[in-house]
């Protein structure tokens, strides 16, 4: 109060800069956020910025990227070196679209978590940087951060595990997989780190640990299609449409995600072999629909159509491969 009765004008300014604040405000924000950016406003102690940053990261929880912002933006406005505050400010122009401006506030944020030693909320800035580094197609940069975060962590399961999607990405499929069974001695439940690990085993050349890798996935995750899609795929591609295993896991697979292409294009291509023209024509026909410029999926129809005496419809896949292929010959051809 003596500082409200001594400085009559600057108390009058503060209520007009108070206004702009909130006129500034996104207009879904909740009256309990609103009466709590107004007493931070009031009296910017540490307890009401924790509580007002609370609310912005619940907000970033629900996906209300722009409304976070706003809040962030509030306490920012008071405490410029609010490291979680810049934290959270950059994932919410991440999610916006916004990288380099993202870049710039989590760059800030680690430069406090640095100084501050605070290596656990460091490691996670790291991984916010590495991602927007890898969306920016700067792979090298984006590996070289999740390394450093490793290190500072190595229990992190988003650094381990983001380090393997990238390692996977450059090709190192060898430490790609060493990345995701060190994420999963975290999370040993994971779906996409247990998904990412046998497609990793799989590619490398290891189709029985590959094997045992999908098999795991699906007793994690019963009704999660890409466990089955990749099992069955792959006993495929091994045993051929013989493989009782691969045909269930892939029937299976559609059933719980009709639009996984390579499921429904394997599926016709088992049942083409089989002779069994009918289900071949259903899963094709629904490959088409999800990829319709794929000339694959065209191809086999025309398989099926000839061998059922259909000859008008297999000139019209045949004209239709045709036209693609025509038209990735005139796309390649033109100048870049």
């Amino acid at each position: 109060m003596k500082i409200i009765s001594k400085y009559v004008f600057c108390f009058f300014a503060l209520i007009i800069y108070s206004g702009f604040l909130f006129a500034q405000l996104p207009n879904n924000l909740s009256p309990i956020i609103l009466e709590t950016i107004k007493k931070f406003q009031t009296n910017a102690t540490a307890e009401n910025l924790a509580e007002l940053r609370k609310a912005g990261f619940s907000l970033l929880g629900e996906g209300k990227f722009e409304e976070a912002d706003a809040v962030f933006n509030q306490i920012l406005a008071k405490s410029s070196n609010d490291a979680f505050s810049l934290y959270g400010k950059a994932v919410c122009l991440f999610n916006t679209k916004q990288l380099v401006a993202a870049e710039a506030e989590i760059s800030k944020a680690n430069n406090i978590f640095t100084q501050q030693k605070n290596y656990s909320s460091l490691a996670d800035g790291l991984v916010l940087s590495a991602v927007i580094s890898a969306v920016r197609s700067d792979n090298a940069a984006a590996i070289e951060k999740l390394k450093k975060a490793v290190e500072l962590v190595p229990t992190h399961f988003d650094a381990n595990f983001s380090l393997g999607r990238a390692l996977f990405g450059s090709g190192d499929l060898v430490n790609a997989i060493s990345a995701f069974r060190v994420a999963l001695k975290q999370q040993s439940q994971n779906i996409k780190a247990n998904f990412f690990l046998a497609t990793s085993l799989e590619r490398n050349g290891d189709t029985k640990a590959a094997l045992d890798a999908y098999r795991q996935l699906i007793k994690i995750a019963p009704n999660v299609a890409e466990g089955y899609l990749g099992l069955g795929v792959l006993l495929i591609k091994t045993e051929g449409a013989t493989s009782s295993e691969g045909l269930n896991s892939l029937q299976k697979a559609v059933a719980i995600n009709p639009n996984l292409y390579e499921a429904q294009i394997t599926l016709g291509k088992v049942f083409l072999q089989k002779a069994a023209y009918n289900e071949a024509l259903v899963h094709l026909q629904q490959a088409v629909k999800l990829l319709p410029e794929n000339p694959e999926p065209h191809y086999q129809l025309l398989q099926v159509f000839r061998r059922i005496g259909k000859k008008s419809e297999a000139e019209a896949e045949l004209l239709i491969i045709k036209e693609i292929h025509e038209k990735h010959r005139g796309s390649s051809s033109k100048p870049q």
